[in-house]
């Protein structure tokens, strides 16, 4: 059970292996919950946000941007409220939404969070009041939060306000590579006041914030105003729910056995999903899967938001076999990179293309020690597997053919015709210089007519 799975666990008794609730939250905020739909992502409660492909920095310096979250709101009551308060926290995985209670004698106040499944550009929070007696005095709850409308990564600038919501725009400060274009970003929000009242006679009240972000004003606008046509028309969460109930119909593993096991399936495939843009949306360019997901990656923090060989190896086949279409995104994704990958092949003076072993946008290699792009060369392998995979599993002969999927499979061979070297002695090629995919150990790996000598795998023993 991952980390963030096992921070968040269900009531013994509670059968529904697609909630988590606990009443406290973690004491370390990397285990907090996060929602993200494959284009945006938070951890909640967070005052950052990541856009899938956004990064910041050039080479080993490339980051995930950081984006500020208007989101990242915590509740408290005051007053007499806060006597005997109960605190509930749930992320329900069958509907992707994240929640936050607090009860007490008087009043209760929900809080709900979510990556929109069906409108990628657009997270929303909404915000609940309900009196628990019939006495008519105002209650006040505080919405705290340390939200700034800046950002280290990205130089912002305000824009005008656009149907009562807030706008923001810029770009990012540093390129991947020296002269690229660098991304912009156009943020939108409902302004979140720093407390809301439920007013004397009223018995129950919702307040809903959205934020839209997306790399021009036209997208973001839109996709504002969709939301706010959502909430008008009441099909705000709803609408949301019925994609996540569309994912689930198709990818459910649900077992037989102790209920930490069930749950802990149905958390890790949540957050695989969350990963991903939808299933029927091809406008979108998928940015990849980092091992710390899309909410994930600052500065220092999350492999920094790379792309590795466990999108390719472990995230890849588990995704791709119940939604290949799904799959085909991360495929396309490395097909994008072809021409950095070309570079990396190049700068080391062999053929064919040589993927990054930390990867970004550009395909060039972003790890911060170079060594590792050096000598993780079983990257290649990695992402021509999952290629073979993806034909074995749809018989899609038009990827490659038509998609750039057939340069993939050529480029990698060119790189081992040419990486490998030839031993009179043994009468067998040798691959040298390399780190395999199974580190701090050390063996001797061999393939028919290819013995890998050796593959020290201890990072301290690398040739």
């Amino acid at each position: 059970m991952s980390d963030q799975t096992r921070a968040m666990t269900s009531d013994p008794d509670d059968d529904d292996p697609y909630l988590f609730s606990s009443p406290v939250l973690p004491s370390d905020p990397r285990f907090l919950a996060t929602v993200a739909n494959g284009y945006v992502g938070t951890a909640v409660f967070s005052d950052i946000m990541h856009v899938g492909g956004v990064y910041s920095g050039t080479g080993g310096h490339c980051h995930r941007a950081d984006v500020p979250c208007p989101l990242g709101v915590q509740l408290q009551l005051g007053g007499a409220e806060r006597q005997e308060l109960k605190h509930c926290y749930t992320l329900d995985t069958r509907r992707g939404v994240f929640s936050a209670s607090v009860l007490s004698d008087t009043v209760s106040v929900s809080q709900s969070i979510f990556a929109h499944r069906a409108l990628p550009h657009l997270l929303a929070m909404e915000i609940c009041m309900e009196r628990q007696l019939t006495s008519g005095e105002p209650i006040t709850v505080q919405l705290l939060s340390s939200f700034k409308p800046q950002s280290d990564d990205i130089i912002f600038q305000p824009a005008p306000d656009y149907r009562g919501g807030r706008h923001i725009f810029g770009q990012t400060i540093t390129p991947e590579l020296c002269g690229d274009p660098r991304p912009s970003i156009h943020l939108l929000w409902t302004p979140v006041p720093p407390s809301l009242m439920l007013q004397a006679g009223q018995s129950k009240a919702c307040w809903v914030f959205l934020v839209a972000v997306a790399d021009s004003a036209e997208h973001a606008q839109n996709t504002y105003s969709l939301g706010l046509d959502l909430i008008d028309s009441g099909d705000l969460g709803p609408s949301h729910h019925r994609v996540w109930a569309e994912l689930w119909a198709g990818s459910a593993v649900e077992l037989s056995g102790p209920a930490p096991l069930r749950r802990a399936v149905i958390g890790c495939l949540y957050y695989l999903l969350s990963a991903f843009l939808p299933l029927h949306d091809t406008h979108f360019q998928f940015g990849g899967v980092s091992p710390g997901g899309l909410s994930n990656g600052r500065r220092g923090q999350d492999y920094w938001g790379h792309v590795f060989w466990d999108q390719d190896s472990w995230v890849y086949p588990a995704v791709c076999l119940f939604y290949p279409e799904l799959g085909r995104q991360v495929l396309q994704y490395r097909i994008r990179t072809l021409r950095g990958a070309k570079h990396n092949a190049q700068e080391q003076g062999y053929e064919g293309v040589k993927f990054p072993w930390e990867s970004a946008v550009s395909g060039r290699e972003v790890c911060t020690e170079p060594v590792y792009g050096l000598q993780e060369i079983h990257i290649n392998g990695d992402v021509s597997l999952a290629f073979r995979q993806y034909l074995h599993l749809t018989q899609d002969l038009s990827l490659f053919t038509e998609g750039g999927g057939w340069e993939v499979v050529r480029g990698v061979a060119e790189y081992w015709a040419s990486r490998v070297t030839w031993s009179q002695e043994e009468q067998s090629y040798h691959l040298t210089g390399t780190l395999c995919s199974v580190l701090y150990l050390t063996v001797l790996c061999a393939v028919p007519h290819c013995a890998v000598s050796p593959c020290a795998l201890s990072r301290s023993d690398a040739p």
